[in-house]
């Protein structure tokens, strides 16, 4: 699954806000736009519900936000770049400055699985982050994202 296929040209926002909810908002706002997500409640519903169990910031300046749910007939994801940084409680707590959120099919166990894995381990290489977060536009953003193998 090329990641750079599931965002689609309106799947980048710079995020401008410093407020974890707000920045979430606006993801879920986004995703919930795409065709393959039917209800945005349900969405917003299940990504918070997810955020209160254990925060999605993995560290490295990452989260990765995510729902598995019946509403979401395909994958599909937007990706959120803050230059400054947002307070997300991250596991080694500093500032969030990319942050993918994925919505799933509910039945899609081992390919969503599989997806976060190679989001967190490509996430992971400091140069990467660094391109993303000093991208120009978003082709280049989705052309990083194409690149995760």
């Amino acid at each position: 699954m090329d990641l750079g296929e599931l965002i689609n040209t309106r799947g980048v926002i710079r995020l401008e806000t410093k407020d974890k909810l707000e920045a979430l908002e606006q993801m879920i706002e986004a995703l919930s736009k795409r065709k393959e997500v039917t209800s945005k409640e349900k969405l917003r519903r299940a990504i918070k519900d997810r955020e209160k169990i254990l925060s999605t910031g993995i560290g490295y300046g990452v989260a990765i936000p995510h729902a598995k749910i019946a509403q979401v007939k395909k994958f599909c994801a937007v990706i959120g770049i803050s230059k400054p940084g947002i307070p997300f409680d991250a596991m080694d707590g500093k500032p969030v400055h990319i942050i993918v959120m994925i919505a799933a099919p509910e039945d899609a166990h081992g390919e969503y699985l599989g997806l976060l894995q190679r989001i967190t381990h490509t996430l992971k290489d400091e140069e990467t982050r660094k391109r993303i977060i000093d991208s120009k536009d978003t082709k280049s953003v989705i052309s990083i994202f194409s690149d995760i193998a």
